[in-house]
């Protein structure tokens, strides 16, 4: 069986693969020792990095300890890594970032921390493609620490309620790949205005309207994760470039059997949803020659 994963190899265009040569870190030992295990070379914090890495950093991730975080000082030889196109850094950090050649930026938020400004990235990272925020807490948004947006064509964030992220969404008609999760009831489709390929929703109340979805025909992978609403299959039916689509989590799933129809659907997973397929429509799923069916656990 042949391997159809669309949304990965979305993620890997726009954030690109780790533990390849140009990848670094900056902090001490044991802020970076996950990072050093996938491959990145260490550079200890307040120290530069060597004159032979330097045009060699391509990705870097930021990893200072609480004490360093909360004087809230990058590096001072950022602007001269000429050849830096992926950033990690803690939200704290975020306010004082100005590059005109990185195109994606991953934003961590372990201390439900904003800077004292959000940053103005549309003038600040005019080249950034990709924003990937990743938070442990519902406050901040990203709007708090990163507003207004350049023309974003991945964005990973949590709505969590605030009006001021679909703001954002209605404003990137640039997006192709958008994750979305503590989405609660918001209908963050009606503010999709990009042809997207790949979306991700995740954490939704049991009223999201996820008859929505037929609005944005371009989709080619569909992410589903921890639907509280009802899904019902019949609405995939309407998404002609639809290639991949995985449901986790999610409970409430009837008319499975309109998946069959679904013309270029080749990729299904399922899995923890409560087994709406039974013994029998596992049996006929089977015999369609789905290119990769996970529905074993569903």
């Amino acid at each position: 069986m042949t391997g159809v994963d669309v949304f990965s190899t979305s993620r890997e265009r726009y954030l690109g693969p780790f533990g390849r040569d140009g990848y670094f870190c900056v902090g001490n030992a044991d802020e970076c020792d996950h990072l050093v295990e996938d491959g990145a070379v260490r550079i200890p914090w307040g120290r530069a990095p060597r004159p032979e890495h330097r045009a060699r950093i391509r990705s870097l991730a930021l990893c200072p300890t609480t004490a360093q975080l909360s004087k809230a000082v990058l590096p001072a030889y950022l602007p001269d890594l000429v050849n830096l196109r992926s950033l990690t850094v803690p939200a704290r950090l975020v306010a004082h970032l100005k590059s005109p050649e990185l195109t994606s930026l991953v934003i961590g938020n372990d201390d439900g921390q904003a800077p004292p400004l959000p940053l103005a990235a549309d003038t600040a990272l005019p080249a950034l493609r990709a924003l990937l925020w990743v938070s442990s807490f519902t406050t901040p948004r990203l709007p708090r620490v990163v507003d207004p947006l350049p023309p974003l064509e991945f964005l990973r964030t949590n709505v969590s309620g605030d009006a001021a992220v679909l703001r954002q969404l209605a404003d990137l008609p640039s997006l192709r790949h958008l994750e979305v999760v503590d989405v609660k009831n918001s209908d963050v489709v009606a503010h999709v205005v990009a042809p997207l390929r790949a979306l991700e929703i995740g954490g939704t109340g049991r009223d999201f309207p996820i008859a929505r979805l037929t609005t944005i025909p371009t989709l080619e992978s569909l992410r589903l994760n921890g639907i509280r609403a009802e899904i019902d299959c019949a609405v995939f039916q309407e998404l002609p470039a639809l290639t991949q689509l995985t449901v986790l989590n999610s409970k409430r799933i009837v008319n499975v059997e309109a998946l069959l129809d679904c013309p270029n659907l080749a990729s299904v997973e399922f899995v923890d949803c409560g087994n709406p397929f039974k013994k029998a429509g596992k049996a006929l799923f089977e015999a369609h020659g789905f290119a990769q069916l996970d529905i074993e656990y569903s």
